[in-house]
């Protein structure tokens, strides 16, 4: 005869297992939480705010179609104010809150603060637009990644395209010194310059600062130079990339002006009218002439969630950076950091939007995922072709060893 405490026992065993059950449950159905330590003011909300409505949009595209792994996902944003002060504490806030995937800025200046919060607890930490090789393994950890292809990347394939292309022979080059990310990009167009035209190939080098209002010293020594270079490549930002690009058209120098991504679309060519023999490597067109039909698809998309068109290409990183954790946390079965990094670094030209992406232990960045060059005429950007580039950096170029 069972006794009745035996009884007790065996329904305190059995309440203990369904109440941990149901606790398991409830936790899976949880939503997945997002957090962005992102700039909302300052010059960067220029950079970090339209591939962060793209973000939310595929977001919004998960959570209509069922969730991730039945999941809804939550997301919270904090104002970093384009100051790396406030990235820091934006990003142990969010940590604190218990996100399952950090977002930082598209800078390694202002977004690594925020990224070495999250790779400290572990957490899947992601930039929407860094382009320097340092927001990864080597400059913040294991955990850290970036949506974007390396600025060498971007210096590489215009460097590439306009000596195959356009048949340009020699360079000088304008280097804005204010942040890591130009000095990237200027590193990678020198390589592959001097790669597909010898050391002397380039006439001239030159540096200048992103507030520097005028670089009227710069011009005067360019226009010195004998013989004349074939072209200038500017690697800046805006507004100091603008403000120097029609500081040079200003001064009467029509050479081919060459730039990094940093410089895309429409929003400041009013501060250069009439620019013309201007090119660079872009993600996208916004204008209804890229070459791939998704594209232009994601732009209607984008019209219709926000009533108008992305004021920058950039957008399209948020979109696959959201795509790319989300496959990882599909296939890894849930959100554990571990298993999603386990799946990210095994990407081999895994499609997304964006392109193919690849990732692996040593490396959180893009290096030969294929650009989108774009020229300037009457007024707009428009789209010429689809360009890969065949010149690839090696961890010494993309770190700048010795550079």
């Amino acid at each position: 005869m069972i006794s009745f405490r035996s009884t007790l026992r065996a329904a305190a065993i059995f309440g203990t297992a369904l109440f941990s059950l149901n606790f398991a449950a409830e936790a899976e159905e949880k939503p997945i939480q997002i957090g962005f330590a992102i700039a909302e003011s300052g010059w960067l909300h220029n950079y970090d705010g339209p591939p962060f409505k793209a973000a939310v949009m595929q977001i919004e595209e998960i959570n209509k179609a069922g969730g991730l792994n039945g999941r809804k996902i939550e997301y919270k944003v904090i104002d970093t104010k384009t100051e790396r002060e406030r990235s820091a504490t934006a990003g142990a806030e969010l940590v604190e809150a218990g996100v399952d995937l950090l977002v930082v800025s598209c800078d390694y200046d202002f977004g690594a603060p925020a990224a070495l919060a999250g790779n400290q607890a572990k957490i899947i930490t992601i930039s929407l637009c860094a382009a320097d090789p340092k927001m990864g393994v080597q400059g913040v950890g294991p955990y850290a990644f970036t949506a974007n292809s390396a600025a060498q990347s971007e210096g590489i394939a215009i460097a590439e395209w306009a000596q195959k292309k356009l048949g340009l022979k020699t360079a000088y080059v304008l280097e804005d010194l204010t942040i890591e990310y130009n000095k990237s990009s200027c590193a990678g167009f020198r390589a592959a310059w001097i790669n597909g035209g010898g050391e002397a190939s380039i006439l001239g080098d030159d540096t200048f600062k992103n507030d520097d209002p005028s670089i009227a010293a710069q011009i005067t020594r360019l226009k010195s130079l004998n013989p004349q270079p074939d072209a200038v490549f500017v690697c800046s930002f805006t507004p100091g990339g603008a403000s120097a690009v029609r500081q040079i058209r200003a001064a009467g120098v029509d050479l081919p002006i060459l730039a990094n991504t940093a410089m895309v679309d429409n929003y400041w060519l009013n501060s250069a009218p009439g620019l013309k023999n201007f090119y660079l490597a872009a993600f996208m067109s916004l204008y209804g002439d890229d070459p791939r039909p998704e594209m232009n698809k994601f732009v209607e998309a984008h019209k219709a969630r926000w009533g108008e068109a992305p004021v920058s290409s950039y957008s399209v990183l948020g979109y696959s950076l959201i795509e790319q954790w989300a496959h990882a946390v599909k296939q890894a079965g849930g959100t554990d950091s571990d298993k999603v990094l386990e799946v990210m670094n095994s990407y081999k030209d895994q499609p997304f939007l964006v392109g193919p992406t690849s990732y692996t232990p040593e490396l959180h960045i893009q290096t030969a995922r294929p650009w989108l060059i774009m020229k300037v005429e009457n007024e707009s950007f428009h789209a010429v072709e689809i360009y890969r580039n065949s010149f690839t950096p090696s961890m010494e170029l993309l770190f700048r060893v010795g550079n």
